[in-house]
């Protein structure tokens, strides 16, 4: 064994070398002294004039675990005096020299002796620099009054994941965990905010005692008297990356005391004051909740969230100062509709739900980081389940977190939930829908497996026993085992690791293929990992599959019994159990969608199953089964594991669908052929056959007429009509772009436009879109002028996105011009979002990919740091490519341009394996699929034809039905596309 494990170490190094990778003693700290205090001190002078300088000193107190003649940790981005670096304690070790790796930023203090183990010493490090605008460490933003017009700064900090070390030196990785004391200095005409609250301000200078130098005396002179200095309350043991504090003008609102214990603050610029109301109440609401779920008091005596005219993630939930972008945490009822509403209630529950799972029990490394995100995505669903009850989140969110985790998982190229990571400037490429959506569906799986209260009461002891501590997930495993076999739950003498680690530490997801035997009531399943890519080769993966298995006559029956296929069954023999449905009633797998995989009948079974859609109670399957059938009919007809005859005509059915969410699912699994045909001259066939889908739901919805728009009260109602509309002008149907050109132009000549909006608050990006990209350079400079007096950041947002719209191609490339140009119109926040916009439209194709080809070195300037931005442009753009040619191209740019993909490494390997599956399908599928879009679309009752014929001035009496059908055939061309 101990020979085994040297060859296995040596191959190990040896792989690492072939291919560049790090080994973890390269770029992870030794952990021979441990921080247990900060004590950071900083003086910011908030002036263009000095550049933004900056002084501050940290003394970290340390514990020291093993003998050791230097210390080791992280630091970058702003400038140490070697020489007043110093060390304290038994026998006062003097420092002999510092050294900065730049590769991996670790920083390394070098003694003249050995710290002793099991002592405390003290490390102090005065440091200084110049704030930068950008969107991680600390960095200096701007924004304009709207009120005052006057230009103003602020100071904020990202840290989330390895950018503590660009604020301050730390141990900056997530199990050195310490408490905090931080004094910060700035003008009295700022204030200033922490993690924790306000212990005093003064004006004495803190640093004047222990600083060295003259320039802070040089450079705060003339400033002195007007600064304050603001000391905060010692924080609770926390890791580098929850650190945080702002600097600024801003004002803010305090929840009434009444919904929580916890005094709750929301900050905003002090002229969106006004749009904190709805935070205000939903914070504390969605705190208190959380405190009852997890049975764990929320440890802090303040909770603050501030909305940041710049900022990079939606949120970041570092521990009593919660840091948001605008669009994330302002609501205003004129400006921000009913979905942005929704998201605002959602990302709150999200960054809430982390001051537990994050915050308080932390990822041992960033391998684990769905414990954090897939805990806080699922626990958002609960919590606005709980504030918002008539918004059916639970259902919403699962739907939509698992929809995206079939697509992404998909791919060959796709990662565990629990993923090593070889490199920490590749942390951020996981930051993706596996850790935060498949780790959700994950966690949402084992509670309908285990049951809530057992689930619950395995949380609860994990969140004690880890406590201001980290743990990684074999820890959360054991907890769910011991509750599962106290309190019954989990069946088959398995434990909670053996189910879930074959979904954790497995990349992908199981198909099902479910063979009946409609003789003996009985069928077989087998399983193997699903891949988008047809010629992908089986893998001998398997997975613990929940199966809930809903028969024909048990239709309403609440205690469906679960059962299970263990891994490795149904992978060489097939498994097989007995059901209660006759020969001709329909078999349903997964109806509540309790786990990620796809299941692919046997074709009797299939048309069992649309037979019922068609029938006029459709809702016989429940809603959550239809959008489980819709997803993988689509899917597999996608890789010829279904013929497209079958999945159209179950698809057919919505046209008769009243929930939102079945019928979302369709569209979007139609906008995958959309996507491949948008280009190409089969487009007309896509859009006759959607027009025939949509055009009656989008009419009884409300459509775009000003007159029939339904009060957005019923969030299923608003989203119904937003989705039908958006569709609706897509494919052409008669009389949307028209409604939307008239409710555009209507705003344009409305007297003060930016305080009067005549078009309906949720119809808006649908009708600005339109106006846009159907208007004139007029229309487009109309909305832009709109986007930049707008004070509302939900409206600048929906403005920004239609402003991509346009198919004037100098304006686009103007467009993309100031997604690189510092100062310009397009915030550096929005600067991805814009050009990934531009590349999705038909003509911004052809002019983004340029520009992403031609400018990419400007790009990764303007982007640095963010190369999670530039992974999602690359998926972007490589998702709309159909011929080998265009993928041909790209791979050349790659190499010629590797250096500035190179921490978007993941993300390209996965924009190119979906250019692969475009590629193929286009080769196997389009022809058939474009034909039998055609065949469906002309499919169509008496009463169809004869709406049609008097369109065309034609009479029934002109023809029988079945000649008219043959003559509106044949003019088809003529009337339609």
């Amino acid at each position: 064994m101990k020979k085994y494990g040297t060859m296995r170490w040596l191959l190990t190094v040896a792989v690492a070398s072939l291919l560049h990778l790090a080994s973890p003693a390269e770029y992870l700290l030794p952990g021979d002294v441990l921080p247990r205090h900060y004590d950071l001190k900083y003086a910011f002078d908030i002036d263009p004039a000095t550049n933004f300088s900056f002084y501050g000193i940290v003394e970290i107190l340390l514990d020291v675990k093993h003998e050791t003649s230097k210390i080791v940790l992280h630091a970058t981005d702003f400038t140490i005096s070697a020489e007043d670096v110093t060390v304290t304690g038994p026998k006062s070790p003097k420092v002999t020299g510092t050294r900065l790796n730049d590769t991996y930023n670790l920083l390394t203090v070098s003694l003249d002796c050995k710290l002793e183990q099991g002592k405390n010493y003290t490390l102090t490090i005065p440091f200084y620099g110049n704030l930068k605008q950008g969107l991680d460490g600390t960095y200096i933003s701007t924004y304009v009054n709207k009120q005052t017009k006057a230009k103003e700064y602020l100071i904020a900090t990202q840290f989330e994941a390895i950018s503590a070390r660009k604020g301050f030196p730390c141990f900056d990785e997530p199990m050195y965990k310490a408490t905090f004391t931080i004094t910060i200095g700035h003008h009295k005409d700022f204030s200033a905010i922490s993690n924790m609250p306000l212990v005093n301000a003064v004006s004495e200078n803190p640093l004047e005692e222990i600083w060295p130098w003259t320039q802070i005396e040089e450079t705060f002179k003339k400033k002195k008297a007007d600064f304050v200095w603001d000391t905060y309350e010692k924080s609770l043991p926390m890791s580098t990356y929850l650190v945080a504090f702002v600097v600024s003008k801003f004002s803010y609102v305090q929840s009434p005391a009444e919904l929580s214990k916890t005094k709750f603050r929301i900050w905003a610029r002090s002229d969106a004051s006004d749009q904190t109301a709805y935070a205000a109440v939903t914070g504390p609401k969605a705190l208190s909740y959380f405190e009852q779920w997890f049975n764990v008091s929320y440890p802090l005596p303040k909770q603050d969230m501030i909305a940041i005219p710049d900022f990079a993630a939606g949120a970041m939930e570092n521990w009593g100062l919660i840091t948001y972008r605008e669009t994330e945490l302002l609501y205003d009822e004129k400006q921000s509709s009913f979905l942005n509403k929704e998201r605002v209630a959602e990302v709150i529950a999200h960054e809430l739900a982390h001051q537990w799972f994050g915050n308080l029990v932390t990822m041992k490394w960033w391998s684990d980081l769905w414990l954090n995100e897939g805990f806080a995505t699922f626990a958002a669903s609960v919590a606005v389940n709980h504030v918002e009850p008539t918004w059916n989140a639970d259902m919403s969110y699962a739907v939509d977190n698992m929809l995206s985790v079939l697509s992404l998982d998909a791919l060959e190229s796709s990662h565990p939930v629990s993923v090593a990571i070889d490199d920490p400037k590749r942390i951020t490429e996981i930051f993706d829908e596996i850790s935060y959506r498949k780790g959700s569906t994950l966690i949402r799986m084992m509670t309908m497996f285990l049951g809530d209260e057992v689930f619950r009461k395995a949380i609860n002891n994990y969140l004690r026993k880890y406590s201001y501590a980290n743990a990684e997930q074999d820890d959360l495993w054991r907890e769910l085992t011991a509750a599962n076999q106290q309190y019954g739950g989990l069946t088959r003498n398995v434990t909670v690791k053996e189910v879930m680690d074959t979904w954790t530490t497995q990349t992908g997801y199981p198909i099902l293929t479910v063979t009946r035997d409609y003789d003996d009531k009985s069928l077989s399943i087998a399983q193997r990992r699903y891949f988008s890519l047809v010629a992908r080769t089986a893998t001998r993966q398997s997975w613990w599959v929940p199966l809930r298995v809903l028969c024909q006559p048990e239709v309403g029956n609440a205690n469906m019994p679960l059962q299970w296929l263990a891994a490795n069954e149904g992978l060489q023999d097939l498994h097989t159990f007995r059901h209660g449905a006759g020969r001709e009633e329909w078999v349903l797998f997964n109806h509540d969608m309790i786990a990620p995989y796809r299941v692919n009948y046997d074709p009797r079974n299939w048309q069992l199953l649309i037979r019922t859609l068609k029938m006029e109670d459709y809702t016989q399957i429940p809603v959550l089964g239809r959008v489980q059938l819709l997803s993988d009919a689509f899917a597999l007809a996608w890789t010829n594991h279904l013929d497209y005859n079958t999945a159209l005509s179950l698809a057919s059915y919505l046209q008769r669908e009243k929930d939102y969410l079945p019928l979302s699912t369709g569209l979007k699994a139609l906008s995958k052929i959309e996507n491949v045909l948008k280009r190409s001259p089969d487009y007309g066939a896509f859009q006759k056959f959607v027009r025939k889908l949509i055009g009656e739901t989008y009419e009884k919805s409300g459509g775009l007429a000003t007159k029939r728009i339904i009060n957005g009260k019923d969030l299923n109602s608003v989203k119904m009509q937003v989705t039908t509309s958006a569709w609706a002008c897509r494919v052409k149907v008669p009389g949307c772009e028209e409604n939307a050109m008239q409710l555009f132009q209507q705003w344009m000549d409305t007297e003060n436009p930016d305080e009067n909006n005549p078009i309906p608050l949720d119809l808006r990006r649908t009708v600005y879109c339109v106006g846009v990209a159907r208007g004139s350079v007029l229309h487009w400079r109309f909305a832009l002028a709109r986007e930049q007096r707008a004070n509302v950041a939900a409206a600048r947002d929906a403005l920004l996105q239609a402003l991509t719209c346009t198919k004037e191609i100098w304006i686009l490339a103007q467009y993309l011009e100031w997604t690189i140009t510092e100062g310009s119109e397009v915030r550096r926040q929005d600067a991805g979002a814009v050009i990934a916009n531009i590349v999705r439209s038909p003509v911004g194709f052809y002019v983004a990919k340029d520009f992403i080809y031609d400018r990419i070195e400007d790009i990764y300037n303007a982007f640095k740091g963010q190369g999670r931005r530039i992974g999602h442009i690359m998926k972007i753009l490589l998702d709309q490519f159909t011929t080998q040619t265009e993928l041909d191209n790209f791979l050349s740019w790659r190499d010629k341009n590797a250096r500035f993909l190179a921490e978007s490494k993941l993300s390209v390997e996965q924009a190119i394996e979906k250019a692969k599956v475009n590629i193929d399908w286009i080769a196997k599928n389009r022809q058939s699929v474009v034909d039998k879009l055609r065949e469906f679309s002309m499919e169509s009752s008496d009463e169809e034809l004869e709406d049609r014929a008097l369109r065309l001035g034609l009479t029934h009496d002109a023809a029988s039905a079945t000649s008219l059908h043959a003559l509106l055939v044949l003019l088809a061309p003529l009337y339609i596309v």
